[in-house]
């Protein structure tokens, strides 16, 4: 490729970026309320987006945190069993609701877990984000000395080349 097409592509791609950046949300994409939220897929995500998605979910998961049994009601249609056939169904269901209350107090610190590592992985996230661009911009100024570094270099072999030249000549 040429000179012209490789400044030409990389003044395409600044642009696109620039734009990218300009718009955060599609709402702003649209100027207008979109109906309807489109589930993207969790590794479709870009870098900007995960975090709101991160945020979003634990929001979800929060709200479906502690799992509760439902209370059941026991009628009977049957009139001369119905008593009998009752209190066999509410003793088995005695049972059953403690089997299911520890199965339920296993879940639930499951989730809290499960929220609290989340939250963790969220607050991972961040910190590594912060340090990322700490270390991109010591990284700039790195660059920045280098270059001042290089010219001085070559400065300093051209007046030493100079001053080798009337020594050479006498």
């Amino acid at each position: 490729m040429d000179e012209t097409t490789e400044k030409e592509i990389r003044r395409l791609k600044n642009d696109l970026l620039k734009k990218k950046g300009e718009v955060e949300d599609i709402r702003a994409l649209a100027n207008r309320e979109i109906d309807r939220e489109f589930q993207t897929e969790a590794l479709d995500l870009a870098e900007r987006d995960i975090e709101p998605f991160i945020e979003k979910s634990l929001s979800d998961i929060k709200e479906n945190l502690v799992l509760k049994a439902e209370p059941s009601t026991l009628k009977s249609h049957r009139k001369i069993l119905g008593r009998p056939v009752l209190s066999l169904k509410r003793m088995f269901m005695s049972w059953i609701d403690l089997y299911t209350g520890m199965i339920l107090d296993k879940q639930n610190r499951y989730n809290r877990s499960s929220f609290d590592l989340l939250k963790v992985a969220l607050l991972r996230s961040r910190w590594s984000k912060e340090k990322l661009k700490d270390l991109e911009e010591r990284l700039g100024e790195c660059e920045e000395n280098l270059v001042i570094m290089i010219n001085k270099v070559e400065d300093l072999q051209a007046r030493l080349e100079k001053e080798k030249e009337p020594a050479a000549q006498k």
